[in-house]
């Protein structure tokens, strides 16, 4: 298989076109969403790519620094969209990213498993704060939905004499769960049920599968690290907008 070209990914937009008819033949409104986020990616990947190859010849720490943090405040403004009935998201997705996503680069670098240098860093981050984006996304919304649902239910826990983290326990656990369900079923089924993006992109790119098979293991344990930090780390950023220090429930968050 050849590297494909504009010409390539001009055809490819066939693959677009079919779930555009698809989804309009079912009558699901998201057309333009499809339309607008095809447009989307082409720029933004477009832009992306001579941008990296920038970064990749001036090699400066610098400049892989403000990539990462460009990325993590993009993802968290995204992630944080998601998150409802709850004041100031923004602070509770860009925290849990931050933690999570640098926690797992740091000691990735500090283990020697990869070199700080801008080809490795960047798209190992990138995968590691997509993640770390859904896992905080998901794991607020769901704890903040749980508490709110099943407010009777706390507050008869809390006028028993029970504390603000045994009260919403079961709600604790769950959330952190739901945050990691996706990584926690991938790596019960890689391998078996799909091929990863970083696997098959080495092997297509000419690389051993073995050789692919064992950075893929890394990636994997790199992304189950990144996204149970930021899930935890969500978790308890979340939880104590809900609680004051009394150990009461509080209505207006």
């Amino acid at each position: 298989m050849s590297t494909p070209g504009f010409l390539e990914v001009g055809i490819s937009l066939i693959l677009v076109v079919i779930a555009v008819v698809i989804a309009r033949y079912w009558r699901i409104p998201v057309e333009k969403d499809m339309a607008l986020g095809s447009v989307r990616a082409f720029v933004q990947l477009v832009a992306v790519g001579y941008a990296l190859e920038v970064i990749f010849d001036l090699q400066s720490p610098w400049l892989i620094l403000l990539a990462l943090a460009v990325m993590i405040i993009v993802g968290a403004h995204a992630a944080a969209g998601r998150v409802k009935d709850v004041k100031r998201p923004f602070v509770i997705t860009v925290t849990a990213m931050t933690v999570g996503s640098l926690v797992t680069i740091a000691v990735m670098i500090l283990t020697r498993i990869i070199s700080f240098e801008a080809r490795y860093v960047i798209p190992l981050a990138g995968m590691i704060i997509g993640n770390s984006m859904n896992a905080s996304a998901l794991t607020a919304s769901r704890l903040t939905t749980d508490l709110k649902d099943n407010r009777l239910a706390i507050e008869s826990a809390l006028a028993l004499g029970k504390g603000w983290r045994v009260a919403s326990k079961k709600y604790i656990r769950n959330s952190a769960t739901a945050g990691m369900m996706s990584m926690l079923n991938f790596m019960k089924t890689v391998g078996i049920v799909a091929l990863p993006g970083a696997m098959t992109g080495m092997i297509l790119a000419g690389a051993e599968p073995l050789d692919a098979v064992l950075f893929q293991i890394v990636v994997a344990y790199m992304l189950l690290s990144a996204v149970t930090i930021t899930s935890v780390m969500a978790v308890e950023l979340t939880i104590r907008r809900f609680f004051t220090r009394c150990h009461q429930l509080q209505h207006d968050v």
